[in-house]
């Protein structure tokens, strides 16, 4: 067995007539050492079966980050038969992609941290999938962090992701976009987020119309020069009561994503 003893304990004697030159790191001496294991940073691995690609990584963050392994993966190994213990013996995970697989444990075992941080927004919500599903709470979290400012995610997306994900935050974000934007709502656009949905932002919008002209504009000057299209611009959809009227949808999602902050105490 190898194992690394440090410079200063061990230095290679300098051939006669040369330069003495000091080796700066450790050395690999092949002996066998039996000594205390370090709690955290001995670490046992475990293989897992996702389509038909075999991953093996350490059990660490599936024993101590997730909920949902923990219970699963916190007796030992065993004698190599146990299931994960080899390739042959893997644990076999269901229902998920590969792909998906792969992003999640990029970021729970980066070997690369720069290119952590430059990951697509596919990337991300691969993982926002996989740690909402099994509680990777500091996963989530960071997921969550990376796509908050995407501008490549447009109102619809963000709606489809907070309901999908439990993201509440998200879910006011893109109802405050689609009820105070000057664009309307496609009919595509409203099949994905549902029609009701759609109904009522095109309600809160006219409430804010009414809200804004009445406020602004005198009967009296409702037939001067000015026309329509001038007289109203973005404005008069600022001050649209998104939260009064999505008031309950919004108290079940925080309540939703509440219960992953409780999960991560």
């Amino acid at each position: 067995m190898f194992h690394v003893v440090p410079q200063a304990a061990y230095s290679p004697a300098s051939s006669e007539g040369d330069a003495a030159e000091s080796y700066e790191g450790p050395y690999l001496v092949d002996e066998e050492y039996n000594g205390p294991r370090d709690p955290k940073y001995y670490l046992e691995n475990i293989t897992f079966k996702v389509e038909a690609r075999i991953f093996k990584v350490p059990r660490y963050h599936f024993e101590h980050s997730s909920e949902v392994f923990a219970t699963t993966f916190t007796l030992p190994v065993g004698d190599g038969n146990a299931e994960g213990a080899s390739d042959e013996n893997p644990v076999v995970l269901e229902g998920i992609s590969s792909l998906d697989f792969q992003r999640l444990l990029k970021v729970l075992y980066p070997l690369d941290i720069p290119q952590i941080l430059s990951m697509p927004k596919d990337d991300w919500i691969s993982v926002l999938k996989l740690s909402t599903q099994w509680y990777f709470i500091d996963a989530r979290e960071l997921a969550i962090q990376q796509l908050n400012d995407r501008p490549e995610i447009g109102s619809i997306e963000r709606i489809l992701l907070a309901r999908q994900y439990d993201v509440a935050a998200w879910l006011r974000m893109g109802y405050n976009d689609l009820a105070r934007r000057e664009e309307g709502i496609s009919l595509e656009d409203a099949a994905k987020i549902g029609w009701e949905t759609t109904v009522r932002l095109y309600q809160t919008r006219e409430a804010a119309i009414k809200s804004y002209s009445a406020t602004s504009y005198p009967r009296n000057n409702w037939h001067s020069s000015v026309g329509y299209d001038q007289r109203f611009s973005n404005s008069r959809f600022q001050h649209a009561d998104v939260e009064g009227s999505f008031r309950e949808e919004f108290r079940r999602a925080d309540l939703t994503s509440a219960a992953y902050n409780h999960h991560s105490r």
